[in-house]
């Protein structure tokens, strides 16, 4: 089986919307695929927690595109980190290997973002596992409790500074090749995307001091992803 291997932010909702596409790609064509989900946490790249008033309304944008993804985030508890929610990927890989992994972290995606969970809690991860359907999700959320998935987790980031990594999401495709956030555009440092508007505002990326400016669809779907400030 093939393996494509994704490094990024389970909160990056530019990210989500592209391993969302992978997915439904992939089980549309059944293709013997399997997607490597691999840890980027911005609040380690950048030093930083999630920003509320930057994620809530880019994933309010990107709802006009993916409705089945996206919903208002309507939890007074705000995930204060991602890294139990990198942690449970890596306790499902430990446990049943890539696919469970991929699948979690698939699941953990829609928990935050369709249903306003709060993943950085035991009781939101249990709510994520519950989504992803997996059997034996009590052995993974064991292996969350009493394993060494925090070192897997910082284990991966460390190896991802070798890698060129532009931003979340990364791909590493089975030739050696790398895509960052397929599908989406950007020209002369703008991103691009489909609207709904043909005027939507310029907004800050969450996981840096940049700036992006949403435009009018471009030729291929998408906008730019979220990058790191170094």
């Amino acid at each position: 089986m093939a393996t494509v291997t994704v490094w990024s932010d389970i909160h990056c909702p530019w990210a989500s919307v592209v391993v969302h596409r992978l997915r439904k790609a992939r089980d549309e064509a059944q293709q013997g695929l399997v997607f490597d989900q691999r840890p980027w946490p911005l609040e380690l790249v950048n030093g930083q927690g999630t920003p509320r008033h930057i994620v809530a309304p880019e994933a309010a944008v990107l709802s006009n595109h993916e409705p089945e993804l996206f919903s208002v985030y309507a939890n007074d508890s705000w995930p204060s980190t991602f890294l139990p929610g990198f942690e449970l990927v890596a306790a499902a890989r430990q446990v049943q290997g890539l696919r469970a992994a991929e699948d979690v972290d698939y699941a953990l995606r829609v928990a935050f973002f369709r249903h306003s969970v709060d993943v950085s809690i035991e009781a939101g991860l249990a709510q994520a596992l519950e989504l992803a359907e997996l059997p034996g999700a009590d052995d993974v959320l064991a292996v969350w409790r009493q394993g060494a998935v925090r070192a897997d987790v910082f284990a991966d980031y460390e190896r991802s500074k070798s890698l060129p990594i532009q931003g979340s999401p990364q791909v590493f495709w089975p030739d050696g090749t790398s895509t960052h956030n397929l599908g989406w555009t950007t020209t002369s440092g703008f991103a691009a995307f489909p609207a709904s508007s043909p005027t939507t505002p310029r907004r800050r990326c969450g996981c840096c001091s940049r700036r992006f400016a949403v435009s009018a669809p471009a030729a291929s779907p998408g906008c730019a992803g979220r990058t790191s400030s170094g």
